[in-house]
């Protein structure tokens, strides 16, 4: 499933697409059917109502030819009236009945005769009246006669000398109508009907008993374009008018048969739509399982990567500490055989002494890669600091590349880690070396910046730009978002990508930030934000407080070697030195030896830590100096701040002397307190 899952993805980015649009081109065709099956209908109506028109306008033209017949001339016989009539009825069988009415309506003369109860005046008088006034033939509305039978008349007026003398009529039948609608060639389950002008039923396809009624009786409104039968019957109808004559025809599709396409389209579009988010939901949780997996897959990668680099890094600080260990190990098997010689002694010792040196390097270095705070940061003047270590910035090089420095007079100092400083700026001008494989240079710039948020969204205060670029190949733009992780590295030398982490770390750290900028084949460009001491500038410190030692020192460590080397640095320049291998000891001796005058403990002890033990006597001893000393503290490294000097193992007597002289320099001075719980004679 996994190996396919990639190829189920793909298949599913195209068939979707497809089986969208064709969808659409299916909602759209099958709508078109409804569009065409309106179309239909119209065009049933509209022949209908041609058809009718053809038939009723035939009926008016005979009728028309026999007004004027000289037969009809006034006054008519009614021998020769019935005569002609009946030939009428036999040539014209829809003609039920031929009269004709004098001006007023009244029935003169008629074929068949009229019964002796019947009425003699016209039934539809208003039509009458029409052919009068207008001169010409027309079509009646449909009326119940008198022997309850619907009929309609087609009426011409005789017209004699230029004005209508009488009105000649043919009565006719519905199903004359009715007829045609039926030979109009409609679908079976199909309706058609026609209304007159007072919206009367004149004939439909089936309507037995509804000629002549109101329309309403027969059909009834259902919406827009849709009605209702007397039966239930629901129709989509569509309507055509007579011209000439004020009839209606309607020509009604049944309604299921209407709508069936657009419960197609919807139905499609249901389904469509189903099968669609189905798809987009397969395809979207293969697709996050997808990324999972290639994830994870690169997580994995990294992590060998980063295990791989570690072990590299690891065995390289073996090695250096090797060499180190080697040193030392010579240096105290030759000072045993040799002890009285002096010359040897004391080239022993130096070699030692340098070996401490490069271990404390070494030491710094690796915890710069974890650095997370700023403990240690001072105040750095960078035109003395980058002049103080020029020969190891220039060792970081080779000599086919050329270093220039350049800051400005007035550069502000910066508050920052000065081993930290020192590690990132050798470790950028490595990376700079590595880029100029044929040389070049590299050049140290500086910068005020008043607002740093201007620079770099990430930092805000006065800041100070320091900034390193090379013109070497530069960097490729995919991996300037990723210099900056952990062990990535590009070199071919196998060793592992740490150098611009600590830049990272030691930028962050010091409330500042780090940016990247490279054009490939011209070089790139590193810029440290450092934000800016607020302190004043330090004043060199009198070499007469190291000589203002306390008389009397307790020494706190859980480490019995480190314990007795603090003891046996301070030999000779104190005089009373006290030890205690833990916090809850070092309380015991002081309830027991008041008189003590400083305190200089570890940071990392079991039950009561240093800085425990430190905030312990900023409560029960205010006036006295403590001074801290570790080797790693994890409260240190994740951004913990302490009051109290802190000394980083190993240190050198002077660094302890300035410690305690700075201890001793902060703690306040009570002799002007006066306590509240003791009452003072005035």
């Amino acid at each position: 499933m996994i190996k396919a899952r990639p190829a189920f993805l793909l298949l599913s980015a195209a068939i979707i697409p497809v089986l969208v649009l064709a969808t659409l081109m299916g909602w759209f065709i099958i709508r078109e059917r409804q569009a065409e099956i309106d179309a239909n209908v119209l065009d049933r109506a509209s022949l209908l109502a041609s058809s009718l028109q053809r038939e009723l306008a035939t009926q008016i033209q005979l009728l028309s030819l026999v007004a004027e017949s000289p037969r009809l001339d006034l006054p008519v016989s009614r021998t020769s009236f019935n005569e002609t009539a009946r030939r009428l009825n036999d040539q014209v069988p829809a003609w039920e009945q031929v009269r004709v009415s004098n001006g007023d309506g009244e029935i003169v003369l008629s074929f068949p005769p009229l019964a002796a109860s019947a009425p003699r005046t016209v039934v539809d008088k208003e039509s009458h009246d029409r052919v009068l006034k207008s001169g010409s033939g027309i079509i009646g509305n449909v009326v119940i006669g008198p022997g309850g039978k619907p009929a309609f008349a087609v009426r011409v007026p005789i017209i004699r000398s230029g004005r209508a003398r009488a009105v000649l009529s043919a009565v006719i039948r519905p199903e004359m109508i009715t007829q045609i609608l039926q030979r109009s060639g409609l679908p079976s389950d199909w309706a058609s009907w026609v209304v007159d002008n007072q919206d009367r039923l004149v004939a439909a396809t089936a309507a037995p008993g509804f000629e002549a009624r109101p329309a309403l009786e027969y059909v009834s409104p259902a919406g827009i374009s849709r009605v209702e039968l007397h039966d239930g019957t629901s129709l989509h109808v569509s309507e055509a008018s007579l011209v000439g004559t004020p009839w209606r025809v309607s020509v009604g599709v049944p309604a299921a048969d209407y709508d069936l396409p657009a419960r197609q389209a919807t139905l499609l579009l249901l389904v469509a739509s189903i099968v669609i988010v189905v798809l987009c939901a397969t395809a979207a949780v293969l697709l996050y399982h997808e990324v999972r997996t290639r994830s994870a897959e690169r997580e994995s990668l990294a992590n060998w990567q980063r295990m791989d680099a570690l072990g590299k890094l690891t065995g390289q600080a073996a090695h250096d500490f090797n060499n180190l260990l080697m040193v030392f190990q010579s240096g105290v098997e030759g000072i045993e055989r040799r002890r009285n010689d002096e010359e040897r002694v004391t080239r022993m010792l130096g070699h030692m002494r340098e070996g401490i040196a490069r271990g404390k390097g070494i030491t710094r270095r690796l915890l710069s890669f974890a650095r997370r705070s700023n403990q240690g940061a001072e105040q750095i003047e960078l035109d003395r600091k980058l002049a103080e270590i020029a020969p190891l910035l220039k060792q970081a090089l080779n000599d086919t590349i050329s270093l220039d420095v350049r800051l400005p007079d007035d550069l502000w100092a910066i508050d920052a880690d000065p081993v930290g400083l020192e590690i990132a700026l050798i470790n950028l001008l490595t990376n700079a070396r590595e880029a100029m494989s044929g040389g070049g240079e590299v050049t140290v710039e500086g910068r005020n910046i008043a607002e740093g948020a201007l620079e770099d969204s990430r930092v805000q205060g006065p800041m100070v730009a320091l900034i390193v670029s090379d013109n070497g190949e530069g960097i490729a733009a995919g991996d300037l978002d990723r210099i900056f992780e952990p062990f990535f590295s590009k070199n071919a030398t196998g060793r592992p990508g740490l150098g611009l982490t600590q830049v990272h770390g030691f930028a962050t750290a010091s409330g500042g930030t780090v940016r990247a900028a490279s054009l490939p084949g011209r070089g790139s460009a590193f810029t440290l934000l450092l934000p800016k001491s607020t302190a004043p500038r330090k004043m060199e410190h009198s070499e007469d407080r190291r000589r203002e030692l306390p008389a009397k020192i307790l020494l706190v460590d859980d480490t019995p070697p480190s314990l007795e080397s603090a003891r046996l640095t301070l030999e000779g320049l104190v005089l009373s030195i006290l030890t205690a291998r833990n916090g809850a000891e070092a309380l015991e001796i002081l309830k027991r030896e008041p008189d003590i005058q400083a305190v200089v403990s570890d940071i990392m002890m079991p039950e009561v830590s240093g800085i425990e033990l430190a905030e312990h006597l900023a409560r029960s001893h205010p006036d006295l100096p403590v001074v801290l000393m570790t080797g790693y503290s994890d409260k240190l490294e994740a951004g913990g701040t302490i009051s109290r000097p802190v000394l980083t193992k190993p240190f050198k007597l002077d660094d302890l002397l300035d410690a305690l002289a700075t201890a001793k320099s902060s703690v306040p001075d009570l002799t002007n307190v006066v306590r509240l719980d003791v009452s003072a004679k005035t």
